[in-house]
C-alpha cells in the first residue's frame, strides 16, 4: 500500500507537470484542443488500476482549472473596446483640438477701440504721405525762375550761334570778341564800369557785307538787352554839317536813344568820314572811367582802302590794322587827342572777312 500510494503520488505530480506544459502549449497554439492530452494519457490510465478512474478526473480538472482562456480572461480584466474602435475608424482621425477650444471669444470693447484707432492712424499717415508727394511733384514741375542776367546770356548765345551758322566764313574769335565785350555788362557784375565798344574793320570792297553784318550784330545785342531788336544809329551823312552842329547831332542822338528810349545799343558807321571835331565826341562817349553813358554798347564801323585788311589775318593783327586806318583818316587831328580816342575805340576789333553769303537786311529781326 505504501508503494502504491507513492507511485500514485508520483503520477499525480507528473500529471500536474503535464498539465502545466499543456497550459503553455495552449497559449502558444490556440488551435490545440484540450482533448489531445486525454489521448496521450490513455496508456497511463490503462496501466494504473485504481488510478484509472482518478486520472481522468485529475487530468480533466487540471485541464479545466489550469488551462487559461484568453478571451474570457481579457474580458474579465479589460472592457471590450472593439466596437468603439470600429466606430472611431469609420469616423476618421479625431482632431487634436476640440471645437470647444477652437471657438474664439468675441473681442472686447477695448480691443475694438484700439484696433479702430490704429486703423485711423494708418489712414492719417498715408494721407499725409500722399500730400507730401503731391506737393513735391507740383514743386518740381514748376519751372525754376531764371535770373534776368542768365536769361539775357542765353538769348545772346542763341542769336550769335545763328549768325555764326549763317556766316561761316567769319573766324571763331570774331564771335568770341563780340560775346566777351558785353558779357560783364549783361551779367551786371559791376566789374566792367564803362560802356562796351566793338569796332568792325573791313575793306572798302567789302563795305556792303560788313555794314549788313554790323546791323545784324546790333540787332542780336538789342535782343540780349531786352530791347526787342531796336537800337540807335549815328550815320556819317548826318554829320556832313558844321563842326558845332555835328557835335550837337551826336549828343542829341545819344540822349534820345539811351536816356529817353532806354535802349542799350548804338550803331555809328563810317568813322573814317567823321571830321576831327565830330570824332572828338567819341572821347566822352567811349571813356571807361568818365563816360556819359555806361550801360550802353557802341558798335562802330571803319572802312579802309588798304589791302592789308583783306584776306585771312591773325587775331594779334586786328588792333594794329585798326589803328593804322584811323591814324590815316584823322591825320589833321592833334596827335595826343587822336591817340587818346583811338585807344578808347580799338579795345575790341573785329576784322570782317569777305563772305560769299549774301547778308539780307530783311532777316535782321530774329
Amino acid at each position: 500500500m505504501l508503494l502504491l500510494s507513492r507511485v500514485s503520488g508520483q503520477e499525480e505530480l507528473s500529471l500536474e507537470r503535464r498539465g502545466i506544459h499543456d497550459i503553455h502549449d495552449v497559449h502558444q497554439d490556440p488551435s490545440v484542443s484540450p482533448g489531445g492530452d486525454e489521448g496521450e494519457d490513455q496508456p497511463d490510465r490503462d496501466a494504473g488500476g485504481s488510478t484509472e478512474t482518478r486520472r481522468p478526473s485529475i487530468g480533466a480538472s487540471c485541464a479545466e482549472h489550469s488551462t487559461p482562456r484568453p478571451a474570457v480572461a481579457m474580458r474579465g480584466k479589460y472592457p471590450d473596446l472593439r466596437g468603439e474602435l470600429k466606430e472611431l475608424s469609420k469616423k476618421g482621425p479625431r482632431s487634436s483640438s476640440s471645437p470647444r477650444h477652437n471657438r474664439r471669444e468675441p473681442p472686447s470693447e477695448g480691443k475694438t477701440a484700439s484696433s479702430s484707432s490704429q486703423w485711423l492712424w494708418y489712414c492719417g499717415a498715408a494721407l499725409v504721405c500722399a500730400l507730401v508727394l503731391l506737393a513735391q511733384r507740383l514743386f518740381w514741375e514748376q519751372p525754376v525762375p531764371v535770373p534776368p542776367s542768365d536769361r539775357r546770356l542765353i538769348t545772346l548765345r542763341q542769336h550769335l550761334r545763328k549768325l555764326k551758322e549763317t556766316f561761316s566764313a567769319q573766324p571763331e574769335y570774331n564771335w568770341q570778341i563780340i560775346r566777351s565785350s558785353v558779357t560783364d555788362m549783361i551779367n551786371d557784375t559791376g566789374i566792367y564800369t564803362g560802356p562796351a565798344v566793338i569796332l568792325f574793320l573791313a575793306s572798302i570792297k567789302n563795305e556792303n557785307f560788313a555794314t549788313c553784318l554790323s546791323q545784324r550784330v546790333a540787332t542780336a545785342l538789342s535782343y540780349a538787352f531786352d530791347d526787342g531788336g531796336d537800337y540807335g544809329t549815328i550815320a556819317a551823312d548826318d554829320l556832313l554839317v558844321s563842326e558845332d552842329v555835328a557835335k550837337h547831332v551826336i549828343e542829341n542822338r545819344c540822349r534820345e536813344v539811351v536816356e529817353k528810349q532806354q535802349r542799350h545799343v548804338m550803331l555809328a558807321s563810317h568813322l573814317e568820314k567823321w571830321n576831327p571835331d565830330a570824332a572828338m565826341m567819341l572821347h566822352p562817349l567811349c571813356d571807361q572811367e568818365n563816360a556819359w553813358y555806361k550801360n550802353v554798347t557802341y558798335i562802330l564801323t571803319v572802312f579802309t582802302r588798304n589791302e592789308d585788311v583783306s584776306g585771312q589775318k591773325e587775331r594779334r593783327e586786328y588792333d594794329r590794322l585798326a589803328e593804322n586806318a584811323l591814324n590815316h583818316a584823322w591825320e589833321s587831328m592833334d596827335t595826343n587827342q587822336r591817340h587818346a580816342i583811338i585807344s578808347r575805340v580799338t579795345g575790341n576789333v573785329v576784322l570782317v572777312r569777305e563772305d560769299s553769303v549774301t547778308c539780307a537786311l530783311d532777316n535782321i529781326r530774329m
